[in-house]
């Protein structure tokens, strides 16, 4: 049977998994993405810094346009990606499938790894 084992905490210790041949008929919703051996990096994602078309409209935004600031215009994640890319220099940009384009930040030291997106990939409008 499938599942996951997972210590105290979270940490993920055993992934038990069916393998299945795909399908028209059992084609799954995601699929994951399996990294051996990963290192540890910070990856950031931004959406838009302003929640209207025109912030410093007063008739959109009467507060001013810093009333108009999405305070979650950053998400940040710890991730897990290819040892190859420990030593990538800065501004370097790799594609992370299926989720979009990121570049390796200036932030980034011999010990931490951080990437920035820089384009990301749209789901299909059309797809259920």
């Amino acid at each position: 049977s499938s599942g996951i084992n997972a210590e105290y905490g979270g940490r993920v210790t055993k992934l038990r998994v069916k393998l299945a041949k795909l399908t028209g008929d059992n084609k799954p919703k995601a699929f994951i993405q399996w990294v051996c051996g990963g290192v540890a990096a910070e990856v950031r994602d931004y959406s838009r810094l302003f929640y209207h078309k025109c912030p410093e409209d007063p008739e959109q935004v009467p507060g001013g346009f810093l009333s108009d600031v999405n305070p979650d215009s950053l998400k940040v994640y710890d991730a897990l990606v290819e040892a190859r890319l420990a030593n990538s220099p800065v501004y370097t940009s790799y594609q992370f499938e299926r989720i979009g384009f990121y570049t390796v930040d200036q932030d980034t030291t011999g010990s931490r790894l951080v990437f920035n997106n820089t384009v990301s990939l749209r789901e299909d409008s059309g797809k259920k």
